[in-house]
């Protein structure tokens, strides 16, 4: 599953150049960046905004919430103040200027309009879903953001701020749309491929089934505010990822740093990470088998080859999460022994990936008489390393209980959502008032 991407180099090259050049998200960068194409197609720009946001989601966007949920412990510099929740609107400001708004989903968006305008439904709808899967981490992070107004150049310098449920109204518009795209012949000549197409290589089912498992996602982070959502999730989650599917990518890990996974990266420039924490100690107790690849037990600076590694992957969404996802859907459902089932596969289906051996699986199985949340909870926390969902999950549920680290700044509370970036403080004057990291969003209601 695992697949090396043979034009992965020059794309990181024009994505450190690009993101080397800071510029406001609500300029329309493909045409003031001279880096950038003058006169882009669809097939140009989909593997460039694939691998931007795979490396977003690797960097900034895992490492806050890794830190937050204790699956890592910042040990120095920036890394130490964000293991104490001592975080600035500066230390955010990159991840969302040079990273999802300046370059992300304004490509995306320019990506859309032209497939749009060239009548290549196909590639607009793989788009709308990109834009969906990263506006969504967006939203997840910050709660109210720019969206409607955003990416609309010089017109709109500082477009407002469209509030947490009009958002999600939006994501399940963007994925709705794309469905509905996707399914049918769009009658173009040109169609994702694997020349360009670096998630699912031209296959539109799997895409179709990727949106289904993001919608599925979003209707779960609802729940405590939409007494509707859990059916709705059921739903897609049955139109969801097939065993062994996931959206990734892995990076090819070659002597340039340009191709190299993010967290390698981070480690082996920084090393303010160390790879101690509550999710160290739950596994190496209990004996899990995936602490060999997750850590490194001769050296807890060092992260395991799974995911630190030159040539690691970064997970959009997986079978497996979305098995977790199914299993307390159902659990909330009443339905014992359908969530049983869902969370043994999804254990099965993670052992799977992560060190292709699911026989631990007799140690952590569980039935309709024993099942818990907090079972479903826990290997899903495990599963989903150095994931952002885990700290969505932990803001829903309250799952795994963590305590907080001595020396923070909130008197003991755990961070619920992040501060509005700096460059957005001072440029957008909708730009809400940051209070604290303890603000609620929307969908984490009390």
């Amino acid at each position: 599953m695992l697949r090396i991407t043979k034009y992965i180099l020059p794309l990181l090259l024009l994505l450190a150049i690009s993101q080397g050049c800071r510029k406001d998200y609500f300029y329309n960068g493909i045409n003031d960046d001279p880096s950038q194409l003058k006169n882009p197609t669809a097939s140009a720009l989909l593997p460039g905004v694939i691998l931007q946001s795979a490396y977003t989601w690797g960097g900034d966007a895992s490492r806050f919430p890794s830190i937050f949920m204790q699956q890592v412990t910042g040990d120095a510099n920036q890394s130490a103040n964000a293991n104490a929740y001592n975080i600035t609107p500066d230390d955010v400001d990159n991840m969302w200027y040079a990273g999802f708004y300046g370059a992300i989903m304004t490509n995306i968006d320019t990506l859309i309009s032209v497939a749009t305008a060239a009548g290549q439904k196909h590639y607009a709808a793989v788009g709308k879903i990109l834009m969906a899967n990263d506006l969504g981490q967006v939203t997840d992070f910050w709660g109210d953001v720019p969206f409607t107004e955003a990416f609309k150049g010089l017109a709109n310098t500082q477009p407002k701020y469209d509030n947490q449920q009009a958002i999600y109204t939006e994501l399940h518009r963007l994925l709705d749309e794309a469905i509905a795209d996707l399914v049918v012949d769009d009658g173009a000549a040109f169609q994702p491929g694997s020349n360009d197409d670096l998630l699912f290589e031209g296959d539109l089912d799997k895409w179709v089934r990727f949106a289904h498992s993001l919608k599925a996602k979003f209707y779960l982070h609802t729940i405590k505010v939409d007494n509707t959502a859990l059916t709705k999730a059921l739903a897609e989650a049955d139109k969801g990822f097939h065993t062994g599917e996931a959206a990734f990518i892995k990076f090819v890990g070659s002597s340039a740093t340009t191709t190299q996974a993010p967290w390698y990266q981070f480690n082996t420039q920084r090393a303010d990470i160390i790879f101690t924490g509550h999710l160290n100690d739950i596994m190496n107790a209990a004996g899990d088998p995936r602490y060999a690849v997750y850590f490194d037990p001769s050296d807890n600076t060092a992260l395991g080859p799974l995911y630190g590694s030159a040539n690691s992957p970064v997970y959009f969404m997986s079978y497996d999460e979305l098995k977790f996802l199914e299993a307390e859907l159902q659990f909330r459902s009443d339905n014992m022994t359908a969530a049983a089932a869902a969370y043994n596969e999804a254990v099965r289906a993670n052992l799977v990936r992560t060190i292709n051996d699911a026989s631990y699986l007799t140690e952590v199985d569980r039935t309709a008489a024993n099942i818990t949340l907090n079972d479903i909870m826990t290997q899903k926390y495990i599963a989903l390393f150095l994931s952002p969902e885990v700290w969505t999950d932990w803001r829903r549920t309250g799952l795994p209980v963590l305590t907080a680290p001595d020396g923070n700044v909130l008197g003991g509370q755990l961070p619920r959502s992040l501060f509005y970036p700096s460059s957005e403080v001072r440029y957008n004057t909708n730009t809400p008032a940051n209070t604290r990291l303890t603000r609620r969003v929307w969908w984490d209601a009390q």
